[in-house]
């Protein structure tokens, strides 16, 4: 016993140091594994934040269905330009007797041109509520107008004629110019430059509006414009307006 006593005597000390050692290590043994612990919780949170994301499910409408309500009017629009050359015409030779020469060459070409612009198939139609991927910005998002070809540069005609309400510029849609008809209909087209018309002022199918120019959001499409079209603030799908 009174060896014992000896032995605690003489190394109590250090055993007294060793046990606070032991007691510091076991302590940081515990809150690294208590943080390694919370950051692999937060990893798996953040997984399952991303599955659940339904923004990354949705397939590429697009892709998969285009334009699903264009294919059946194309072939009676396609008939039409020539009925509307025709007419464009006779609004020729009618202007040329009242206007100089030289002027009435250049809008009777307008109509037959505006007439083959809008008459296309759309590149990208209107999605509605589905999402589709947008290459340009790189992310998932409704298409609340349809895109139309057409070459850089070339004037822009209205689809319908009306009233011009805006003319804007967008970080995103570039030259905005709004035209309201007469059911209250909305009209933007999106994507010009050069705009030759003003607010308040009448067009019709024959009125330059601009001309072909750039859209930031859609840049990795070829040249076009994007027409969008809203009534009561509802966005329309175009083709079933025009």
């Amino acid at each position: 016993m009174n060896h014992i006593k000896s032995f605690f005597k003489e190394k109590g000390l250090y055993l007294f140091c060793l046990a606070l050692v032991f007691a510091a290590t076991a302590a940081g043994i515990l809150a690294l594994r208590s943080v390694v612990n919370n950051m692999s919780e937060l990893t798996q949170l953040r997984k399952d934040a991303l599955q659940e994301d339904s923004t990354w499910t949705q397939p590429d409408t697009t892709v998969n269905k285009p334009a699903t309500d264009v294919p059946e009017p194309t072939a009676a629009p396609s008939q039409t330009p020539s009925a509307s050359s025709s007419s464009s015409g006779a609004q020729s030779e009618s202007a040329a007797a009242s206007a100089k020469p030289g002027a009435a060459a250049a809008p009777s070409a307008q109509p037959a041109a505006s007439s083959a612009f809008w008459q296309q198939e759309p590149l990208t139609a209107f999605s509605g509520e589905e999402l589709v991927y947008n290459e340009t910005m790189g992310d998932w998002r409704t298409h609340n107008g349809a895109d139309y070809a057409a070459k850089a540069g070339s004037e822009v005609t209205p689809a319908v004629g009306g009233t011009v309400t805006a003319v804007t510029e967008d970080a995103l849609w570039g030259t905005v110019v709004e035209i309201t008809d007469e059911n209250e209909v909305l009209w933007r087209y999106c994507g010009l430059t050069e705009p030759a018309v003003q607010p308040g002022e009448g067009v019709t199918a024959a009125t330059t509006l601009g001309k072909v120019g750039q859209l930031p959001a859609e840049s990795k499409t070829e040249a076009h414009i994007h027409l969008e079209c809203l009534k009561e603030n509802a966005y329309q799908d175009p083709e079933s307006l025009k």
